[in-house]
């Protein structure tokens, strides 16, 4: 698929802990949380709160403001497993409305010089002792390991706080990807094969695991893309000027919906879904309703040519839960009405029995 959708709506839930916002997360913006995960292309983080030792699954959508420790604006993509950030509350649709990078630890990048003793809990960078008894997660092209993966070949990316390790970030497969001239292109998306999306931000600099990429961009009508390779320890530099060919360009998308009778809107305007939709290059708002089912909006990025967008609603629970809740409320009744009339008859038989 050529076109790419990045999600901007859902129930918002924590994953295997909470399922609502409670009074209790209203206050984890002062609160610390490891990035386990950052799926880009769902839009959603998983975090280890260092607190309460609880992992959760956040999703963000378009109004999420992600920052850096500064407080200055920054990519969703730098957020990547193994930093540390805070969050401010979830928005009424159940998104995160703020993910900031923390200002209370501290960040050494490129690490070479470095020797761990686990036996001893100790991590020693240059000469410089750390402690790494308590709980410690380590990170490797996303995803977590151990430190007996780590080589003495491998450069770091280490995180703590005071004189304490809390996180170890192997970079040694990774290489720089660094975009000039991005004022066209500016909070629209870039796409990298079809697994990497981050928003483009002036001279956006982002870590990319190395190998061969396509890398493809668009927004308002301008774009295109081209073959590029990221290698270990290198900066990969792309003057995107070479990337918005020379007019304004429209790709032909269309639609498989697995429900019939839906509603389907394009930038908030009421298009004919079963037959094929012509969209400038760069980014729109697609909205799809459907009577029974959840609403699904998203980003939709178009960057070629010609795509087809296969989508699967959800049912809403939500009516279903209602209809479970009026049947055990009648239920309620029905039991009620039960209890009385058998307090009733009690009263009856008691009378009866004095008499």
């Amino acid at each position: 698929m050529m076109a790419f959708c990045l999600a901007a709506c859902g129930d918002g839930n924590a994953r295997d802990t909470e399922s609502q916002q409670t009074e209790s997360e209203k206050s984890k913006e002062d609160l610390l949380f490891l990035i386990l995960e950052n799926d880009t292309q769902e839009e959603a983080l998983g975090l280890y709160s260092v607190s309460s030792g609880v992992e959760y699954y956040y999703e963000y959508g378009f109004s999420t403001m992600f920052k850096d420790k500064y407080g200055n604006y920054a990519s969703a993509a730098e957020f990547t497993p193994g930093r540390f950030v805070t969050i401010a509350p979830r928005d009424k649709d159940g998104y995160l409305t703020e993910v900031q990078l923390s200002d209370k630890v501290w960040e050494y990048e490129k690490v070479r010089r470095f020797q761990i003793n686990e036996e001893k809990g100790v991590f020693t960078i240059a000469d410089t002792k750390y402690s790494i008894r308590d709980e410690v997660r380590v990170f490797s092209n996303g995803r977590e390991c151990a430190f007996s993966d780590i080589s003495e070949d491998d450069i770091l990316t280490v995180v703590g706080m005071g004189k304490k390790i809390l996180s170890v970030v192997v970079t040694t497969g990774h290489g720089t990807l660094s975009l000039k001239n991005t004022t066209l292109f500016e909070d629209s998306f870039l796409q990298l094969n079809n697994n990497i999306f981050a928003m483009i931000t002036p001279n956006l600099e982002m870590e990319v695991p190395e190998g061969e990429y396509t890398l493809k961009v668009a927004n308002d009508g301008w774009g295109g893309s081209t073959k590029i390779e990221i290698v270990r320890g290198e900066t990969t530099e792309i003057d995107l000027d070479t990337l918005k060919g020379e007019g304004k360009k429209k790709g032909l998308i269309s639609f498989e919906i697995d429900v019939e009778e839906v509603e389907v809107y394009v930038d908030y305007q009421k298009i004919d879904h079963t037959q094929p939709v012509e969209l400038t290059y760069g980014l729109h708002v697609l909205q799809i309703e459907a009577e029974g089912y959840d609403t699904w909006k998203k980003y939709l990025s178009v960057n070629s040519e010609e795509a087809t967008l296969i989508i699967e609603l959800t049912e809403d629970d939500s009516k279903e839960e209602a209809s479970e809740s009026e049947e055990e409320s009648e239920e309620a009744k029905d039991s009620e009405k039960e209890e009385v009339e058998t307090e009733e008859l009690g009263t009856e038989s008691l009378e009866t029995t004095e008499i």
